[in-house]
């Protein structure tokens, strides 16, 4: 039996075969290499993972507020390779404290039985600083009028904590709307609240009484937690004051806020380390 060769169907089986996408390598069931010629399209596997039910494998990243909801999250999907990374900075306020959890780090050990992780899962704690803890350091070492002052002590009186030796909320109160102080001549003033109204007095003679009665508001003490549902701390303040032409001006400085700050970080990366039971590496994640 003869056939006869069409050379015609031969070129064009060639060339409707040669125009077919070719495997140029094949590393693992999602991992190949094609050379794709003009008239095709080429699907990734990210398009194609995106028609599945449910991706290939865990990424993405939030941020929590709380150590309590960063230590559930983390132990719901830790794996050997997860690594925590604390970034410190007590001299911020908002922020002294970051902690992030990469769930998908490189794995450790010998080189040549390491292996490499993607990195691109992660979860952040950021605490919040609460309220409070804002409105005091706001305000922290700036001079206010009387008025001012007043309000301001109104408005946080609940902070003030009643310690022995220290004022309390409505002393402190009482003593910011009928304050009196001296300068070559006695000044006095006294503010209403509601109208913000003044009457302003002076006096020939010292009054030793108010100078003496004043040294119980030398100092007073506030209580307030540095993180939004975290903890209270006490923490020291100095009243300052000073009348310069006629006009009185009053402030506090806090006596040394990076120390609550430094306690409650501490106390932060000491519970999510014992509830993670995953070290705490102090550095950052740099892109």
């Amino acid at each position: 039996m003869s056939y006869e060769i069409n050379e015609a169907n031969i070129a064009e089986t060639i060339v409707r075969e040669s125009r077919k996408p070719q495997l140029l390598s094949k590393g693992n069931d999602r991992c190949a290499m094609y050379a794709v010629p003009d008239g095709f399209s080429l699907q990734t596997d990210s398009a194609l993972e995106k028609l599945q039910n449910r991706p290939w494998r865990k990424t993405g990243a939030i941020r929590v507020k709380t150590a309590d909801s960063f230590i559930h999250y983390v132990n719901t999907h830790k794996r050997e390779e997860t690594l925590l990374y604390a970034k410190v900075d007590p001299r911020n306020i908002d922020t002294p404290l970051q902690i992030t959890a990469v769930f998908n780090e490189h794995q450790g050990g010998v080189v040549d039985d390491s292996e490499p992780g993607w990195r691109d899962f992660s979860a952040v704690l950021i605490p919040e600083s609460s309220h409070e803890w804002k409105t005091w350091n706001a305000h922290n070492g700036k001079a206010m009028s009387q008025f001012e002052f007043a309000m301001f002590v109104d408005n946080n009186s609940k902070d003030i904590s009643s310690q022995d030796g220290y004022p309390t909320g409505i002393e402190m109160l009482k003593m910011a709307t009928q304050f009196e102080a001296n300068q070559d001549k006695q000044f006095r003033s006294a503010v209403r609240l509601q109208s913000g109204g003044a009457d302003l007095q002076f006096i020939d003679t010292d009054d030793a009484t108010t100078v003496e009665k004043m040294r119980a508001f030398d100092k007073f003490m506030i209580g307030l937690p540095a993180f939004w549902m975290g903890q209270a701390y006490l923490l020291e303040a100095k009243l300052r004051y000073r009348v310069h032409s006629g006009k009185l001006s009053l402030w506090y400085d806090l006596i040394r806020p990076d120390l609550v700050i430094n306690d409650a970080v501490e106390t932060i990366l000491a519970n999510v380390q014992e509830k993670t039971n995953l070290p705490v590496l102090y550095g950052e994640i740099i892109k």
